[in-house]
């Protein structure tokens, strides 16, 4: 298991849903073996490039296999980009104390979320988001 850390884009806040640990040196065998069957075009050195990637981008074990099917089931064309694969995610939303008051305000009930501290900072998660993903 990883410690989680938040990911700012466009001044809005998200943390990924995966958790688990970091890819074994199989799970990038399997995956690379997979998606150069699916896509028999794709050049050995674009595999090669692609495991620097996913291991720079910080990918978990269980994100990879994700990412991979996830290609694979929709990617309709011969070839693909490395950020087809490297810009899969599970996502939720963080929200500030000040979001989280905001959303109150809205007429979210405190019910509705649920308390997370990351690196010593408390944010608040949807749960309906939680369970959508």
């Amino acid at each position: 298991m990883r410690s989680q850390k938040p990911l700012k884009v466009n001044n809005e806040t998200f943390l990924s849903l995966y958790e688990d640990s970091d890819p074994t040196i199989e799970n990038l065998n399997t995956a690379t073996n997979r998606l150069s069957i699916a896509f028999p075009k794709m050049p050995e050195e674009f595999f090669i490039l692609l495991t620097e990637f996913i291991l720079k981008e910080k990918f978990t074990a269980k994100r990879l296999e994700d990412a991979v099917n996830h290609v694979i089931r929709n990617f309709q064309y011969k070839e693909f980009n490395i950020s087809d694969i490297i810009k899969f995610d599970k996502r939720v939303k963080l929200y500030t104390g000040k979001e989280y008051i905001s959303m109150q305000m809205q007429g979210f009930h405190t019910s509705e979320f649920e308390k997370r501290v990351i690196n010593d900072e408390v944010y608040w998660v949807k749960k309906i988001d939680l369970l959508n993903k």
